[in-house]
Order: C-alpha cells, then structure tokens, then sequence
C-alpha cells in the first residue's frame, strides 16, 4: 500500500491542508493519508495543546475517506526533529511504500532539516503547489488553496471570520475553546 504522511503543526487544520490530502488521494500516488501533527516545532514558539490539534484534526478528517491521524510524535522527543517522527512511522508501516507530502515551497529545504537525507533516501515526495514557487521537479499537484494557519489565528485572535477557511465544526470548536485569544 502507498502511504502519505502529512506532517505539520496543524495550529490549526485549515482547508488547504484538507486540500492537500484530497488532491493526493483523488491523483492517485497514494492510498491513504496519515495526519501527523507534530508535538512541537523546533523552529516555532509555543504551539496549541498537541491533544487539541489532534481532536480537530480528528473532527476535520472525520468523513474523509483513506484518511486517518497518527498521534506518534507524542512518542518523540526534544528536538521534536520530523526525522524522529518519520523513524517511528517507518517501523509503524514496515512493508508499505511511504511518501512525505510537502508544499514545494520547503521541498528544497529537506536537504537543509537534521538528517534530511535520511528522509530523502528513505521516503519518496509528493510536492504541493503554491503560489509563487516553481515545481521542484517530483510529482506533484498544480491546483492549491492559499491558506495558511498563522493567518487563521490572526483572525481568530480579531475575533474575525475563519470559516471557510478552516471547516465549519473546526471554527465552532476555535470559538467553544476560546483558542488563539
């Protein structure tokens, strides 16, 4: 089976992400997409509760079809590097192609991540379009959402429309919670 793993903060998930999974799946490079947030980024300050980002992931994925969340990177360790993750995840899924689903925006930068070529030699990328950026030359999808999660908080920080861009029970859920206040 080929699997795509989508790895991220998801602070929080937003259509373009949802985007991302559909595309890959609908292209057929892949069977299923595994979600996985990511407990905290090195390169970002705080993030929101890692068990709040995955019960939205959870409640965005919920009538996705071939998509599910792994919550692995709870195992993982400071650095929280996604070469760690990714380790896991390979001995999670021993016999299955595995595929990294990236923006082209950061394909190049891979090379640059702790041990990113480990994750080159050991995963195969799908490269996500986005405006402004040239194709990085590895299979990927054209058509993208321009969305980002650091947009949405602002928004939601202004006490200002996020739905559409996040799913209608995701933006209910950011209001109940009283996130990114």
């Amino acid at each position: 089976m080929k699997v795509g793993f989508l790895l991220g903060s998801f602070d929080p998930i937003h259509m373009g992400h949802l985007y991302m999974a559909s595309s890959t799946l609908n292209a057929g490079l892949v069977d299923e997409v595994v979600f996985v947030p990511s407990v905290q980024n090195p390169w970002k300050e705080n993030s929101t509760d890692f068990r709040n980002r995955c019960f939205m992931i959870q409640l965005a994925i919920d009538d996705m079809e071939h998509c599910s969340l792994s919550s692995i990177d709870y195992r993982n360790t400071e650095p929280y590097y996604s070469v760690n993750t990714l380790k896991m995840l390979k001995e999670e899924y021993p016999e299955d192609d595995l595929y990294v689903i990236v923006g082209v925006d950061i394909v190049n930068d891979i090379k640059n991540w702790h041990e990113g070529q480990w994750i080159l030699d050991n995963f195969k990328l799908i490269t996500i379009s986005r405006e402004g950026y040239l194709d990085a030359g590895i299979p990927d999808i054209r058509k993208t959402l321009n969305v980002s999660s650091t947009e949405i908080r602002e928004l939601a920080r202004e006490k200002k429309q996020i739905y559409p861009l996040v799913p209608k029970v995701i933006s209910q859920y950011i209001k109940r919670f009283n996130l990114y206040k």
